[in-house]
């Protein structure tokens, strides 16, 4: 039995922070460069209604339609990786 969607329609999220976002052993120019430019901080807007996908191994996840904010290209997240906006 899957469980039914968190999120609606219309509805703005943002991404979950990563584990290890910019977390590495060795400090390299490239390295620190890519942990300034990137903080986790995008939001989006769900533009569709959520697919039931299943994986390989038969497990089931939402995937979302989302549109960031100032773009216009719509992108495919998972359930897992999105969190309501925090505002």
């Amino acid at each position: 039995m899957t469980a039914e969607p968190l999120y609606k329609t219309n509805q703005r999220v943002q991404e979950r922070k990563k584990s290890n976002l910019g977390v590495s052993r060795t400090f390299t120019d490239k390295k620190l460069d890519a942990f300034y430019k990137y903080k986790n901080e995008r939001k989006f807007t769900i533009v569709g209604e959520p697919k039931l996908k299943a994986d390989s191994l038969k497990r089931k996840s939402w995937l979302y339609p989302i549109v960031e904010d100032g773009k216009e290209r719509i992108e495919w997240k998972v359930q897992g990786m999105l969190k309501p906006v925090e505002e």
